[in-house]
């Protein structure tokens, strides 16, 4: 065989070789199915504005009571969780030496009433006789004195006797207001006095709790007295308790760089309890009927921010859009679809603008079972 006809083959031999890969190819193109996708249409909502911050519940009046007068606790009247309205009696003292002061008080009393009523006669004898020239003027002076300074003295044993009284009177220690017995600390027998001793119990009002909510300096100018807010707790999953911003701090505080905002949730039930973790949120405005698809159906590429819309029955567009509120699960698109669209929500990774797909509506994206926008929860989901 010539040297040039080696050489033909050489050449002829792979392209045939190539040109029958490129015809397996080919076929094979041809007969893949598109890939399949996960579709949702667009929804249309009020998306609500808000500012976020960990809470816990705090009563809306607290109160330790304790004694202000040194004794022994005689007896506690109520205990944890009882109800009381305020000036009910709820603890009693034994008083230490109380009643021997007041009964000295009420002796130095009837002395200086005994003086008075002496002085008195005197100074009358000497108002009646000075006019004769009988009593001198100095000895009428010294008997209206005399009247003065023992009136003096009734007074001052009368206030001593009204703040032993009045002592004797705040061993019967009472509610300072309505609410319900949070923590009993002593029991009967414990020495108690103004210093050095803990409280006896405390007393909170529950009706009507209060949260705090921090607001950073970036959302502040949109947090006002009256605003809607909500509360969340982990105690009450799925549901929802509402009040309104009633005060907020008047400075930041230095270290959180935050501000706080009060807010009040009506309690009549008494199914909220102090202390119940959560979630509070603000509303700081509401964007009427805007447009959301779920976050799995966003893409970000190069710092931009695409979605798939169906385009006809079986093709896919890739649009560009500008994302608004993200609230976690769902996102609002201010712009690049419209309220018809249907977005795709699984199955992006292999998608190019154009590319041909099949349809599954109404799937959950991450276990294939059938969403709960489905009919029938037992029911396929329908392909394309």
């Amino acid at each position: 065989m010539s040297a040039k006809w080696i050489r033909f083959l050489g050449f002829v031999v792979p392209a045939l070789i190539a040109l029958s890969c490129s015809k397996g190819s080919d076929s094979q193109a041809r007969t893949r199915p598109p890939p399949l996708v996960s579709v949702e249409r667009v929804t249309v909502r009020d998306i609500p504005v808000e500012v976020h911050a960990p809470v816990d519940l705090r009563p809306l009046e607290q109160a330790d009571v304790g004694s202000k007068q040194l004794g022994y606790l005689d007896a506690v009247l109520v205990d944890r969780g009882d109800k009381v309205k305020k000036g009910q009696l709820i603890a009693l003292v034994r008083p230490s030496d109380l009643p021997d002061q007041l009964t000295a008080a009420r002796g130095v009393v009837a002395q200086a009433e005994a003086s008075v009523a002496l002085a008195r006669m005197n100074n009358d004898r000497a108002v009646a006789l000075a006019p004769n020239g009988v009593v001198s003027q100095q000895a009428l002076q010294q008997a209206g004195a005399a009247l003065a300074t023992a009136e003096a003295s009734q007074a001052a044993a009368k206030a001593q006797l009204a703040a032993l009284a009045v002592r004797l009177g705040e061993m019967r220690i009472e509610s300072p207001l309505d609410g319900l017995v949070a923590v009993r600390r002593l029991d009967p027998g414990a020495l108690v006095g103004p210093t050095g001793s803990s409280s006896i119990v405390t007393v909170v009002q529950t009706d009507t709790l209060r949260v705090f909510i921090s607001v950073n300096e970036r959302d502040a100018t949109g947090v006002e007295v009256g605003k809607e807010a909500h509360v969340e707790l982990d105690a009450l999953p799925g549901r929802s308790f509402h009040g309104k911003v009633v005060r907020m701090s008047p400075a930041f505080d230095p270290t959180t760089r935050t501000l706080d905002a009060e807010v009040h949730l009506a309690n009549p039930d008494g199914l909220l309890r102090p202390g119940m973790y959560g979630r509070g949120a603000i509303v700081l405005e509401v964007h009427p009927k805007a447009l959301v698809v779920p976050e799995a159906a966003l893409q970000i590429s190069n710092d931009k921010k695409f979605v798939f819309v169906l385009a006809g029955k079986d093709k896919v567009q890739r649009r560009a859009v500008e994302i608004g509120v993200d609230g976690g699960s769902w996102l609002e698109v201010l712009s690049g679809i419209q309220a018809q669209d249907e977005v795709v929500t699984a199955g992006i990774e292999s998608l190019a603008d154009g590319s041909a797909v099949r349809i599954a509506r109404d799937v959950d994206p991450y276990t294939g079972l059938a969403s709960s926008a489905t009919p029938s929860a037992s029911a396929p989901p329908s392909v394309q």
